[in-house]
């Protein structure tokens, strides 16, 4: 079901640029036609182009996939027929988004040409790694965890870091003072293993005693994390190893990523203008990189959903 859903939404991703204006006809060979719809035409190339961007599809379930991803594309151009027929690819929003879909996918195309010879980690910085994080490897455990995250003002923050302090308020009653003031409170209970956790608060937790809180801040929001319970499943040297390489190449391309956007910067005339002059320089962008664009993530998600990419 959820790699059905990785394709749906693949192929909703291309359907602002298959809005782009009228479409000539392509002539394709009869062997490249997977289905013809109206006046237009399915290719296998547009198929394989969207099964390239499903990762990890069992071989198992390929020939399933395929046939789902043609039907997701029928659909979609029998809804690009329909939209341009009704001339909707020259309203404003839609310009504006086929627009903004065209700038995303040529800088992330330049980024990903940036970052896309890096060197393979040694085996020296596999062991390094590898010993410098005994929490992820030789300590490794798998945490119940429950995580309550909320956003309020810093004065209402502090309050509750203060009353945890003391030992002798729990979470169900911050909780219950929290929404007696309004605030919105959400998270529940769920079970993660220590690559699931964020790097830098998993030597907090893998520390800690079952039952203990911790307070994770980030700019307005917080998140009270405690460890219910805890199980140890360590993982040795060899088993970690591609796990170990996926996040060091990850972490490079980010480097290599961040690198280059510095770089153009440095070289850029850049002025701000109207509300948006500033007396001293804005912080950079984050650098577009291969993954979708995401809406910012809560506290809790930040420190512990985020995870370390690479070690999934």
């Amino acid at each position: 079901m959820n790699k059905l859903k990785t394709i749906s939404a693949v192929v909703l991703s291309t359907l602002v640029l298959g809005a782009c204006g009228d479409r000539p006809p392509e002539k394709k060979a009869a062997s490249q036609v997977a289905a013809k719809v109206n006046d237009g035409e399915i290719s296998v190339h547009q198929i394989n182009f969207v099964l390239q961007r499903t990762p990890n599809i069992p071989a198992a379930k390929a020939e399933a996939a395929k046939h789902q991803v043609l039907e997701s594309l029928i659909d979609q151009e029998l809804a690009v027929q329909q939209a341009l027929e009704a001339k909707l690819e020259r309203t404003p929003n839609v310009m504006q988004a086929i627009e903004g879909a065209r700038r995303d996918i040529l800088a992330r195309a330049f980024i990903e040409q940036k970052v896309a010879n890096q060197t393979k980690p040694s085996i020296d910085e596999i062991r390094k790694f590898y010993n410098d994080h005994p929490e992820l490897f030789a300590n490794r455990k798998i945490y119940r965890i429950e995580e309550i995250a909320f956003a309020a003002s810093q004065d209402i923050i502090d309050g509750v870091k203060a009353q945890l302090g003391t030992g002798k308020s729990s979470v169900a009653e911050v909780v219950t003072g929290l929404k007696a003031k309004g605030i919105q409170v959400a998270g529940g209970v769920s079970v993660k293993a220590a690559e699931q956790l964020a790097l830098e608060l998993l030597p907090r937790l893998s520390q800690v005693k079952d039952g203990q809180v911790q307070m994770i801040e980030n700019q307005g929001r917080a998140a009270l994390i405690t460890v219910l319970a805890s199980k140890s499943e360590p993982m040795d040297e060899i088993k970690a190893q591609p796990f170990i390489e996926n996040f060091i190449n990850n972490k490079q391309k980010s480097e290599a990523a961040r690198g280059a956007m510095k770089e153009l910067r440095e070289k850029a005339k850049i002025e701000y203008v109207g509300e948006f002059v500033r007396s001293e320089p804005a912080v950079a962008a984050a650098p577009a990189t291969a993954e979708p664009e995401k809406a910012a993530p809560s506290a809790a998600e930040a420190a512990v959903t985020k995870g370390i990419a690479g070690l999934k």
